[in-house]
């Protein structure tokens, strides 16, 4: 029975302290005028609703961050260690909120007493408590059980909600006090914290947690069995790549565009235009400011009026472990090397004719001896190799030796340009005309002649990557006849290049079958494997042969 004592303060004010059973002190006041309220109230039914306050109850539920077991569906997007290193930043950052409200506050884990040491480096919770049950309903439901008792008011949350504030969970609390449960439902269809104020099973008992549906059969339940319910913001939790970076960037209708072996490209809509966030995973260049490396070479092209506009550069960020950038989306589609040549010697005689200023691009001295140690350090990881194929290792030694003996001891690059040095076919967006056709892929730009450009599109180790086609002889003089119209070349120079374009095409697919084999790619996929197991083979070698002679 709870204990009343009411004092008369300055003949117009009453303060009413109760003891409740938990022994906790609970003070009122109102005005004299509420006496005759008081005189009416008879009981726990009466006067004790008014004048008790609630218990206000949180429940955090978080797994255990481990690898293996924590953001799992993120693996396709980040290394375990990383997703561990994600979940404990969520984590702590939501701690840290909850923690500041002045609320009771419970952190369930779905380890046991083993994980507690580990959970306080990351939180500094009193105590912890464990799930239990079959499956994430009943855990929910035995946890809210625990907690929860007469006269409180208990809210369940996960712990992974990237826009966790105090206004939702002050909004669910103050709900409470007018319906039987509170909802705030997560943007992949499900919900991210329910509360109440008894434990009701039925709610709990869902058909599944792991599709979309989870929300309408949460609020079918909530109707068949005549409850009221309130219905707060929507949370983000993160699960997929597309939550990530949309809790990172604050951008929507984030969708995956196109990933290659060092980059992931999403598109988003911003202020209802479609723009690209480009994402380097692994610099090809060996470059810690890769990502920046390529935005200012957009800066630096943005006149040509035929490469992306870029828009923004993001190199602090906080739950992502990559840096992005932003640039403008364009049509197209990838370039055909029958049909297209003369669109392609446009757009690259655009590039190779944009003049520019101070930067900060690499600036080989010696072109020939750059590409030749790019070679032999690519080479150098399937040559020591143990499961190399002698065969292929012999073609291999064979083409670096007759590049070995091409390079130049003194050499000076006669006209300098900003050039792409990665020229296959997707590296075009071909539209209607060759004014609205365009270069993407800026990663690997170099300061350097027009001549390695031409070459390294021409050759076949690159117009064979993502076809099946090998230009002819005559199709590469008819397509350097067409670029001469917009720019000068180097005949001489441009076949160097060929030769050490092929030698480079050949051992980067070298060092590349190993690292698929190995499984230490982290962007992987079927047809890539099997064409970088094409240009190992003997058949491809052999075919290649005839520019090292």
């Amino acid at each position: 029975m709870n204990q009343i004592q009411i004092v008369l303060e300055r003949n117009t004010i009453i303060q009413v302290i109760i003891m409740d059973r938990l022994q906790t002190v609970v003070t009122r006041k109102m005005t004299i005028q509420g006496i005759s309220l008081i005189n009416k109230m008879k009981g726990r039914g009466g006067i004790l609703p008014f004048l008790y306050k609630m218990k206000e109850k949180i429940i955090l539920f978080t797994r255990v961050p481990k690898e293996g077991t924590t953001k799992t569906r993120l693996y396709n997007f980040v290394q375990p260690k990383q997703a561990v290193e994600i979940q404990i930043k969520l984590l702590k950052k939501n701690y840290k909120l909850l923690s500041g409200l002045n609320k009771e506050l419970f952190v369930f884990h779905d380890g046991n007493e083993r994980d507690n040491e580990f959970m306080n480096s990351i939180i500094p919770a009193d105590k912890f408590f464990y799930q239990r049950g079959e499956n994430l309903g009943d855990k929910m439901y035995n946890a809210i059980k625990d907690v929860i008792e007469d006269g409180d008011k208990v809210i369940l949350l996960g712990s992974d909600i990237a826009n966790l504030s105090q206004n939702i969970i002050d909004m669910a609390f103050k709900n409470l006090n007018t319906v039987d449960i509170v909802i705030n439902p997560s943007e992949d269809g499900g919900y991210f914290l329910i509360g109440m104020k008894k434990p009701i099973k039925e709610v709990f008992d869902l058909p599944s947690y792991g599709d979309n549906t989870v929300l309408e059969n949460l609020i079918t339940v909530i109707k068949n069995k005549n409850l009221s319910y309130y219905i707060g913001e929507v949370g983000l939790d993160i699960d997929t790549r597309e939550d990530l970076l949309q809790a990172e960037t604050g951008y929507r209708d984030i969708e995956l565009l196109g990933a290659g072996e060092y980059n992931i490209n999403f598109t988003f809509s911003d202020n209802n235009v479609k723009k690209v966030l480009r994402i380097n995973v692994k610099s090809q260049m060996d470059l810690e400011n890769q990502i920046e490396y390529e935005y200012e070479t957009l800066q630096l092209l943005k006149n040509s009026s035929v490469t992306p506009k870029p828009y923004d550069l993001v190199t602090n960020t906080t739950l992502l472990p990559y840096k992005y950038l932003t640039m403008e989306f364009l049509n197209g589609r990838a370039l055909d090397y029958r049909a297209d040549m003369d669109i392609a010697a446009y757009l690259l005689s655009k590039v190779h004719n944009t003049k520019f200023g101070e930067n900060n691009l690499i600036r080989a001295s010696n072109p020939f001896a750059l590409m030749y140690e790019e070679c032999e350090n690519m080479s150098d990881k399937y040559l020591s190799w143990d499961k190399a194929d002698k065969k292929v290792s012999e073609y291999i030694r064979k083409f670096l030796s007759k590049c070995k003996e091409l390079i130049p001891n003194e050499y000076e690059i006669a006209s300098p340009c900003i050039i792409n040095t990665e020229l296959n076919s997707g590296n075009f967006l071909i539209g209607k005309s060759k004014e609205d056709s365009f270069v993407i892929d800026w990663e690997k730009a170099l300061i350097g002649e027009c001549e390695q450009d031409l070459a390294h599109f021409l050759a076949p180790t690159t117009t064979f990557w993502k076809t099946d086609i090998i230009l002819t002889k005559e199709e590469i003089e008819g397509f350097l006849k067409q670029y001469s119209q917009y720019r000068d070349y180097d005949k001489e120079r441009f076949e160097r290049y060929l030769i050490f374009n092929c030698l480079r095409g050949v051992t980067w697919c070298s060092m590349a079958y190993r690292e698929y084999s190995e499984s230490t790619k982290l962007l992987m996929d079927e047809f890539t494997f099997n064409k970088i197991s094409s240009y190992v083979s003997y058949e491809f070698l052999e075919n290649i042969s005839k520019y090292f002679e």
